[in-house]
């Protein structure tokens, strides 16, 4: 213990002379610092985009409110006089299908500044409108493709990519050093070993380097206002926290693995920078490969065209569908009017759901497709400690893929119910209209103004809560030991040759 304590202080003393070791340091906690405000940038324009939409909700309703007061207390003014029905809220034809403003927003988790992730390609906010979800299937399609495949620098990035090859930067003098000065020799004699030198020395560089990451990446987001203060933002923290180390730790079992299997510096940085393009660029790109061959997803024209041919389905058989719809909703039963008389207007929302209805085999297929995909790939990425890393990151900020589809699932259940509450609106309208026609909209008929009645987006429980970390994440620390069974061996065949 004495003997390894002094090795320690040592290796320290020996650090901190070399000026290149400081800067290194000082500058990977610069880009770390700088990650977290990227993050925390992003997080903040996210932020401001949900209230910017929330107001233009709330101003769309207020809007409204304030034109049907007027319009209803007289409608005969001259502003109302070129009214179109479909262009107002005061027709609630006019306001399920065009007039409507209705945001779903995903609640962000306490650590979303500490991995961007999926969220700058997966939006976290959408219009719901009654009539379909090709606003929120489209609305991933926000930037320019330029930009969302050049990514952005934040502190995934970081920790992902470029703090590994800090760790092996750190690490790649260890043993190396002393064989290329024949300094091992003297220390051998001292009854130090090769395989304490080599595991105390590069641990010990790596548990304070990654400790100095977490305390300054910690306290700049405390300080920064990136992650509350609270229970729930020191829980953030320590799975970020907690996924770093492991990291961190497979990268050191590189870096031992290179020290123990090579004579000099140059020699351990090659074989280092070999092993970071190995495991950070060509490993995830093969296990992209394999996945898109294994799982594949039906193509998107085949969707296009299933779309296509179930409008025309539906407009062949517009009066039957609409005849049989009557039937099971009796209560909408036009008195006068035959099912294929109905205006379009009041049955535009039956021929949506029967398009659904149509194409809910297609859609099922495609989701499954993308399930199957994304499950194969969870599986494969045991295979990948980068990807492992990257995954850990995204989910511990929520804005990885699962969490952004459960969004989903509660933007399309919100949507259901817009669609039926609209529905119910629009058929009895007609009914009172058929009673009671209008010369222009009026009250009994298609007039609306109960605006605060219409559905409005509620994001499930389940939402707000922060997953733990992915059982898998641990694979990297078996990773690690893997390494180090490999440095192991590296010394071992290393004293055979010795003792020849």
């Amino acid at each position: 213990m004495i003997r390894t304590l002094a090795l320690i202080r040592f290796d320290l003393r020996a650090l901190l002379r070399e000026r290149g070791t400081l800067l290194l340091l000082a500058a990977s906690l610069l880009l770390g610092l700088y990650g977290l405000f990227e993050g925390a940038r992003f997080q903040q324009h996210t932020q401001a985009a949900h209230q910017a939409a929330s107001s233009q909700e709330t101003a769309a309703r207020t809007a409204a409110k304030d034109l049907a007061t007027r319009y209803f207390a007289q409608p005969d003014a001259p502003e109302f006089a070129g009214l179109l029905y479909y262009r107002t809220p005061v027709d609630v034809r006019g306001y399920a299908f065009r007039e409507h403003v209705g945001f779903a927003a995903m609640p962000a988790l306490p650590g979303a500044a500490l991995a961007i992730g999926l969220a700058d390609i997966q939006p976290a906010y959408v219009r719901v409108r009654a009539e379909s979800m090709e606003s929120v299937r489209t609305a991933a399609e926000i930037e320019h493709p330029a930009r969302l495949a050049s990514g952005r620098y934040d502190l995934m990035f970081f920790v992902v990519y470029l703090w590994p090859l800090i760790l092996l930067t750190l690490t790649a003098s260890v043993l190396t050093q002393d064989r290329e000065s024949l300094r091992l020799r003297s220390l051998l004699l001292q009854g130090v070993g090769t395989g304490r030198i080599l595991f105390v020395q590069a641990g010990v560089r790596g548990l304070i380097a990654t400790a100095l990451l977490i305390a300054a990446v910690v306290g700049g987001a405390l300080l920064l206002g990136a992650v509350p203060f609270d229970g729930a933002g020191i829980g953030a923290l320590a799975r970020w926290a907690g996924i770093v180390l492991l990291y961190s730790a497979f990268w050191s079992g590189v870096g031992i693995a290179v020290c123990a299997a090579c004579a000099n510096r140059m020699s351990a940085a090659f074989a280092g920078f070999g092993l970071w393009l190995l495991f950070a660029i060509v490993i995830p790109a093969a296990l992209d490969a394999v996945t898109r061959i294994a799982a594949p997803v039906p193509p998107r024209e085949r969707y296009v065209q299933a779309m296509r041919d179930a409008l025309d389905q539906v407009n062949a058989d517009q009066a039957g569908s609409l005849a049989r719809f009557y039937d099971s909703h009796p209560e909408w039963k036009p008195r006068r009017t035959a099912p294929g008389a109905v205006a379009s207007s009041v049955s535009r929302l039956h021929r949506a759901q029967e398009i659904d209805r149509i194409m809910l085999g297609v859609e099922r297929e495609f989701v499954g497709a993308e399930d199957a995909r994304a499950a194969f790939f969870t599986r494969m990425s045991v295979l990948s400690p980068v990807s492992l890393a990257n995954a850990a990151l995204a989910d511990a900020a929520g804005n990885d893929r699962a969490r952004h589809r459960r969004f989903i699932g509660d933007v399309a259940r919100h949507q259901g119910r817009l669609r039926d509450w609209f529905q119910d609106a629009i058929q009895r309208a007609a009914l009172g209209d058929e009673q009671a026609p209008c010369a222009r909209t009026c009250l009994g008929g298609y007039g609306f103004r109960d605006f605060d009645a219409v559905p409005r987006f509620v994001a499930s429980p389940a939402l707000a809560l922060a997953s733990g970390m992915p059982a898998r994440t641990w694979t990297l620390l078996a990773w690690a030991c893997a390494f180090a069974i490999l440095a192991c061996i590296a010394l071992g065949r290393e004293r055979s040759r010795q003792r020849r």
